[in-house]
């Protein structure tokens, strides 16, 4: 299945609109997460997570080394999420506060992103997503 998707280009990030499943109130929810290559897992503000009613597992925190920082994370398991058309279950997750200079309450990493071929195409401020199986 193929998808599009349109970009949003602001303080230096790339970021694109997601749903994701709020357990809080039984419905998706729009979010703009930075699309980042370089995020090994989807990461999102502890707030957010909060806000749609997940709670951190029972796994002990990890250590996470960061482009600024090494920090240690909760793990979550979100729901589902969207993107476009596409519908994903049982994301992992991690949490972690975001510092408000980033512009970010979180980060669409390689764990969601691997499952896609994907195209950026920035004349027209869409990404094309594409199931890579």
């Amino acid at each position: 299945m193929d998808t599009c998707i349109k970009m949003e280009l602001f303080g230096g990030g790339l970021y694109i609109p997601v749903q994701i499943w709020s357990k809080a109130e039984n419905k998706y929810k729009r979010i703009s997460l930075t699309l980042d290559t370089g995020a090994s897992v989807t990461t999102l503000s502890p707030e957010i997570f909060y806000a749609l009613g997940y709670e951190p597992s029972a796994k002990p925190k990890m250590k996470l080394t960061t482009a600024s920082d090494v920090t240690y994370v909760s793990h979550y398991t979100l729901d589902a999420i969207k993107l476009g058309d596409i519908e994903l279950n049982d994301i992992e997750a991690y949490g972690l506060k975001f510092p408000e200079e980033s512009f970010s309450m979180g980060v669409i990493g390689l764990n969601v992103l691997r499952q896609f071929d994907i195209k950026l195409l920035f004349s027209q401020e869409v990404v094309l997503l594409k199931s890579a199986s």
